[in-house]
């Protein structure tokens, strides 16, 4: 895998980690919104996921139910914006307050795919509307977690 971090000052309340994938850019979208690959790389492998929604249009609802730790959680949103193979726009709300991480409220997330060179795809995801330092610091590092594990997978 060839991931390169990327860090830039951020905002307090928003949070930006980019990688760029030795893959097409179709690829690596597909494994964003395929329910089959999205599932393989988006929680911790100590983690369970299920997808219980995944409506891909403007105004569509998703949901993922899982547990960590022994401990159930809920995370969902409404897509905003969709621009295949280039950009995702969707909201994230958790149900599960014993969640470090948890935000209150919604935050945005925008995730956009651009191709480098043909061979290459960088990924960038920013989330957005953090009220807590310590949500946007573990939203952080989740993110971290998850674009590391969509490069194993990716660049296969």
């Amino acid at each position: 895998m060839a991931a390169t971090p990327s860090s830039k000052p951020q905002a307090e309340e928003s949070v930006r980690v980019s990688r760029t994938f030795q893959a097409s850019r179709q690829r690596v979208y597909k494994a964003w919104t395929d329910p089959e690959l999205l599932i393989r790389w988006f929680v911790d492998d100590d983690a369970e996921m299920s997808i219980r929604e995944l409506d891909l249009r403007v105004g569509g609802r998703w949901r993922f139910e899982g547990t960590m730790a022994g401990r159930p959680w809920t995370l969902e949103g409404t897509f905003r914006e969709i621009q295949p193979p280039e950009r995702l726009v969707y909201t994230w709300a958790w149900t599960a307050e014993h969640m470090p991480f948890a935000s209150p409220g919604d935050t945005t997330v925008t995730v956009e795919f651009r191709e480098r060179g043909g061979k290459e795809t960088e990924v960038t995801v920013t989330q957005e509307g953090f009220t807590d330092a310590a949500a946007r610091a573990g939203h952080h590092k989740g993110w971290i977690g998850c674009l590391d594990r969509l490069g194993g997978l990716v660049s296969k």
